[in-house]
């Protein structure tokens, strides 16, 4: 009867070796791990967006700290603070926020942005490309392509 006491139950093995064999099916194999979601990639800048409408970066100002595209072409820029810049033999001003609405070769609604004509500031409505050239309204004012090649800077 001593050698009896040593010895663990009949009942006792079964559900401990029931429980490790439960655990063992229950533990995910290494092959069976979801892969992590690559990341999204990044979202163009204002500038490459500028481009893929065919229109050149000049046309905003260095520094812009965010834009909104939507679906339907209507936009808006961020700035940091209102700026002016020569273009040509233009003064341009832009305000801390441009808004209108984008397609290819064409920008209507224009919303924060003035060229100063003779001794008057007059709003700018839209902006059209007609080959190298840009046209800017209502003042209709026309300027090579090459005028906006790079952006310019604020003063």
């Amino acid at each position: 009867m001593a050698a009896s006491r040593h010895r663990p139950p009949l009942l006792a093995v079964t559900i401990a070796l029931c429980l490790a064999t439960l655990t063992v099916a229950a533990s995910p194999d290494d092959d069976t791990t979801t892969p992590a979601p690559s990341p999204e990639p990044p979202q163009p800048t204002a500038y490459e967006m500028l481009e893929r409408y065919n229109f050149t970066e000049g046309i905003l100002t260095e520094g812009v700290t965010g834009y909104v595209l939507r679906p339907d072409g209507s936009f808006e820029v961020y700035l940091p603070g209102d700026c002016s810049f020569r273009a040509g033999s233009m003064r341009v001003r832009y305000s801390s926020r441009v808004a209108g609405s984008i397609q290819p070769m064409a920008i209507s609604g224009v919303e924060g942005v003035k060229v100063k004509v003779l001794l008057a500031w007059v709003g700018v409505t839209e902006v059209d490309r007609d080959g190298d050239r840009f046209s800017a309204g209502p003042v209709s004012k026309s300027f090579p392509v090459d005028t906006f090649a790079h952006s310019p800077q604020c003063s």
